[in-house]
């Protein structure tokens, strides 16, 4: 193989690397943001300020709330209860998809290039 072949073949491998990962983490719920939005179980205070420091008040406390209590489900009511796809169900189907538009645009794009023979 050329050497012009081996770096187009290495190019074309490390694209299509790059096109599974993107679709794994667009597959996957990415979230950007701060972690304190996670956590609703502590509650912050602002710190007092130190002209209100002078008079004796009593020691602020942070509130912490407890958790929701979550309902425990029966068995017949797990088993009827919808589930969310799995994420290898997820990618195959974003892969068949886009397997799919390739392989129309690719279909497109021959009868176009004969097209111009016939006429």
């Amino acid at each position: 193989m050329s050497r012009f072949g081996k770096r187009l073949f290495s190019i074309c491998v490390l694209m299509l690397l790059g096109v599974l990962f993107g679709m794994q983490l667009a597959g996957s719920n990415f979230n950007k943001g701060d972690d304190s939005a996670g956590n609703p179980a502590v509650v912050k205070t602002e710190p007092v300020s130190p002209a209100a420091e002078s008079v004796p008040t009593a020691p602020v406390q942070q509130e912490v709330k407890e958790p929701p209590v979550v309902p425990v489900l029966s068995p017949s009511q797990v088993l009827g209860a919808e589930q969310s796809k799995a994420p290898v169900d997820v990618l195959a189907d974003k892969t068949a998809g886009l397997l799919q538009n390739l392989s129309h645009n690719g279909m497109k794009w021959v009868v176009s290039l004969f097209s111009g023979v016939a006429e």
